[in-house]
């Protein structure tokens, strides 16, 4: 996993845009720079549950999972983010696992397999196996959010523009017109969508969303 950033949680909230909507923030290990990705509430209160701040008398899917992970023989060894299209993170889960006949005529033998899931079920899953989780450098650049002191970088009267010639960092403005977002790359709309959401700016991020759903 070397060619990976690894990711922490740092906590999560609840969304402003739509009801029943959560933020779930990652970070790497540097605290600087965060990836925040949008999960539905079921997932957030089981997540918030195997970090042992919800009841823990309340059993989600995912705790069943654990129960049938462990009588075959399944250890999940990482989650994987490799993929962002208009806002939707994609993740595989990398299970490991015995091949009981072959571990009995040839000796140890494990085998690995991928699977697709939702990302909020994956990070769910991750923390009740303790696995760690990454991303791609490309997600980072697309979407991450970099941090100084605690805060979001960003200057509310700065441009988009001057913004990307300061080391790259994201900058924006709480009103950007209809022309600035169709001028923008579907990258850029991308990162500037997660800046909306992260820094509560929602009238923004309906219209950017609203953009990258017109080039679909």
């Amino acid at each position: 996993m070397d060619q990976f950033i690894r990711l922490t949680i740092r906590g999560i909230s609840l969304s402003q845009i739509q009801s029943g909507i959560y933020v779930l923030l990652l970070e790497e290990e540097s605290g600087r720079i965060k990836l925040p990705i949008i999960i539905e509430s079921l997932q957030a209160q089981s997540i918030a549950s195997a970090l042992g701040k919800k009841d823990l008398s309340r059993s989600f899917t995912h705790d069943l999972f654990i129960t049938f992970a462990k009588v075959f023989h399944i250890k999940l060894k990482a989650v994987v983010i490799y993929k962002l299209i208009n806002g939707i993170f994609f993740s595989y889960i990398l299970f490991e696992f015995e091949d009981t006949y072959k571990n009995i005529i040839e000796g140890e033998k494990k085998i690995e397999h991928k699977i697709d899931s939702k990302t909020s079920d994956a990070v769910a899953l991750a923390v009740r196996f303790q696995a760690p989780i990454y991303t791609t450098k490309e997600i980072f650049d697309k979407a991450g959010i970099y941090f100084e002191n605690g805060f979001p970088i960003d200057k509310e009267n700065e441009s988009f523009e001057e913004g990307i010639e300061n080391g790259g960092f994201i900058f924006f403005k709480k009103e950007q017109s209809q022309k600035d977002l169709e001028k923008m790359t579907e990258r850029d709309l991308n990162t500037l969508l997660n800046h909306a959401v992260v820094n509560e700016c929602y009238e923004l991020a309906a219209k950017i969303k609203k953009e990258l759903d017109r080039r679909e």
